[in-house]
């Protein structure tokens, strides 16, 4: 013998749950069709310094990270360290593989005037806002800045 249980759930909730499902597929399909604007739409301020780097793998696994104009060595991540410098550099690489760009261009390290601090690789036509990587992995780039590594060189005499 089968017992029938008659259960009853109040309607409004489940219409306002539906309401709430369909909108959220309609606002996030709208905005997936609208053009987004361009970063450098978004961002209307100065370069307050910018510096064009050169990066090489070396043979012993270290990354040398080189002036552009003047060929001058601006720093070397050692074997094993700088694991978000090198993970940056490889999707980089990876990147202007795929487009068929020149592995050995350089890119344009920017600081603007309100702070914000951007790789630019020419080559492939990307900018990366290293902000939104965190400060302290946006630091690691931040350094090879001219006024940064004046900085650091003078507060290592002293």
């Amino acid at each position: 013998m089968t017992q029938k249980i008659d259960i009853h759930f109040p309607r409004a909730p489940l219409f306002g749950a539906g309401i709430l499902i369909v909108a959220t597929i309609a606002s996030v399909g709208l905005a997936r069709m609208s053009p987004a604007p361009a970063l450098t739409d978004l961002v209307k301020t100065e370069v307050a310094e910018s510096r064009s780097l050169r990066f090489e793998d070396a043979a012993d696994g270290s990354v040398h990270i080189y002036d552009a104009q003047t060929e001058e060595t601006v720093a070397i991540a050692a074997p094993g360290t700088n694991g978000f410098l090198r993970g940056m550099m490889r999707g980089m690489m990876r990147t202007r593989k795929q487009y068929g760009a020149s592995l050995t261009a350089p890119m344009l390290l920017e600081r603007l005037s309100n702070g914000m601090v951007l790789l630019i690789d020419e080559e492939d036509k990307i900018t990366l806002d290293l902000d939104a990587y965190g400060h302290t992995n946006a630091d690691v780039f931040k350094a090879f800045l001219k006024s940064q590594s004046n900085l650091s060189n003078q507060g290592g005499q002293g």
